[in-house]
């Protein structure tokens, strides 16, 4: 992978001292933000000593820049650059300047850009800009904001049609979504890619710094979670610090889909060789007709909330499972006989019925959703007994679980049920863990119940899954510390 540094120092000093620095990490090209500076230098001299590709930019405000000068400033600027070492100068698509600086520059190289921080076109329109671009340039330059998964892969689906004429080019999404295409330059084909000096000194968002860029390398492990919204997860944190504990070059991404976009997710994944996701509320049911084979967890459950995508064949499995029988074990509670009461009728929901009916409890049901309901008692050859919300108050629970979104940050912050239901010597457990008490969890433990967060549950599924796609049982110690970190 190339890696073009980009320099966004406020003064010529400034930025002369950190490109000097930065050449112990052997970029491959560097940018300079000549309009990110407080004033445009009148010497660019001390960059002659600098002896790899050296990138002139002054980027306008509209795209994305602070350079407010004239074409004049901006074309006498790049000629002085181009005079004082630099060999590929960046000039915006809608410039008038593009033939005049062609005339001017000799034979530096001439980077066309565009940019678009509102959204991304389909993938024919980027084919055209990228044609337009590459006309009128050396190398293609397009970027755009990626708002949604339909956004990322017309992207995709853009660079590789453009692959094809053999041009230089660089494309880039951009924010969080966008992400993915500055790991995955070299897949989609571009020339180089842009990162920055260090975390923090991002020049566009989404940009990463180049010794995490140069530690995922050519072919990095790419994995992620899908779901939506995805505002509480802290899932990418737990496998990214499990990656660098465990010295594997690989990247865990969020990639917020909404249901009509699932198709598009499944086909970046196979198209790119992301190695495999993780699935939360509301797609561990809607992902299964994507799935090509269900492992024994997925087909007990129900529900999937981990795919491993091998070789094309998506696998679905479903590590909530363990991750609920962990919980009962790290907490001392066994299931056998206890009267279990489930709130909720969902993935969540799903795996605690399994694990439930498999180590003997006896489990009932409650959902606002009767509908769903009745279909997972189906589901569970009726071994389950769905209730009506009346009903709970009626009965002693030894056990009482939420499986609903309701308290998670994000979503109502409220309770299904009433607190009454709560008392001594019960065990509650909301599969909730962010955040790590919710008001349903601090109702139990004022009637005096042993209370679980969902943390030991997300913990312990994540570490399944990271062994599902690198064959790698993570340490267990690093996952909670991120977690814990991550909560507090």
């Amino acid at each position: 992978m190339r890696l073009c540094v980009s320099i966004t120092e406020k003064n010529l000093e400034d930025a002369l001292v950190v490109t000097r620095n930065i050449l112990s990490k052997s970029p491959d090209l560097i940018e300079i933000r000549f309009d990110l500076m407080d004033s445009l230098p009148h010497r660019l001299d001390g960059f002659k000593e600098i002896t790899i590709p050296k990138i002139a930019t002054l980027r306008s405000a509209h795209h994305g820049g602070n350079f407010k000068g004239t074409d004049d400033e901006k074309l006498k600027f790049m000629t002085k650059a181009v005079e004082s070492g630099f060999e590929i100068v960046d000039i915006e698509s809608d410039s008038n300047l593009v033939k005049k600086l062609k005339d001017a520059v000799g034979n530096a190289k001439i980077i066309c850009s565009t940019h678009d921080f509102n959204g991304t076109p389909d993938a024919s329109s980027i084919i055209e800009l990228l044609v337009k671009n590459a006309a009128r340039s050396d190398i293609a330059k397009v970027a755009f904001q990626v708002n949604s998964i339909r956004d990322l892969s017309s992207i995709v689906n853009g660079a590789e049609g453009f692959k094809e004429t053999g041009n230089e080019f660089v494309i880039i999404g951009m924010g969080e979504l966008g992400t993915l295409t500055r790991i995955l330059a070299p897949k989609l084909g571009c020339a180089f890619t842009y990162v920055a000096v260090e975390p923090g000194k991002e020049a566009a968002p989404g940009q990463l710094d180049i010794d995490t860029m140069r530690f995922l390398g050519d072919d990095p492990v790419i994995t992620g979670i899908t779901g939506y919204p995805l505002s509480h997860t802290i899932s990418p944190l737990l496998h990214n610090a499990a990656f660098r504990a465990l010295e594997i070059p690989g990247r865990y991404l969020t990639f917020p889909a909404k249901e009509d976009e699932l198709e598009d997710l499944v086909n970046l994944v196979i198209d790119l060789g992301i190695q495999g996701f993780n699935v939360t509320i509301p797609h561990k049911e809607n992902i299964i007709p994507y799935i090509d084979k269900m492992d024994s967890s997925a087909s007990q459950t129900g529900a999937v909330n981990t795919v491993l995508n091998r070789d094309g064949t998506l696998i679905g499995y479903n590590t909530d499972l363990y991750g609920v029988e962990m919980t009962f074990r790290k907490n001392g509670v066994e299931p056998f006989e206890k009267e279990v009461l489930i709130i909720g009728a969902g993935g969540a929901a799903r795996a605690c019925c399994a694990y439930l009916l498999e180590k003997g409890a006896k489990v009932y049901v409650v959902n606002r959703t009767r509908e769903r309901a009745e279909a997972l008692v189906k589901d569970f050859r009726k071994k389950i007994e769905l209730l009506d919300m009346a009903e709970i108050e009626q009965r002693k629970f030894d056990v009482i679980i939420n499986c609903t979104p309701l308290g998670m940050k994000g979503f109502p912050d409220t309770t299904l049920v009433d607190t009454k239901i709560f008392s001594q010597g019960q065990f509650v457990f909301d599969t909730i863990y962010n955040p790590p008490k919710t008001k349903f969890l601090e109702s139990a433990e004022r009637r005096g119940a042993l209370i679980s967060s969902g943390l030991e549950m997300l913990v312990a599924q994540a570490e399944k899954a990271f062994e599902i796609w690198t064959g790698v049982t993570p340490p267990h110690e690093i996952m909670m510390a991120a977690a814990q970190e991550a909560l507090t």
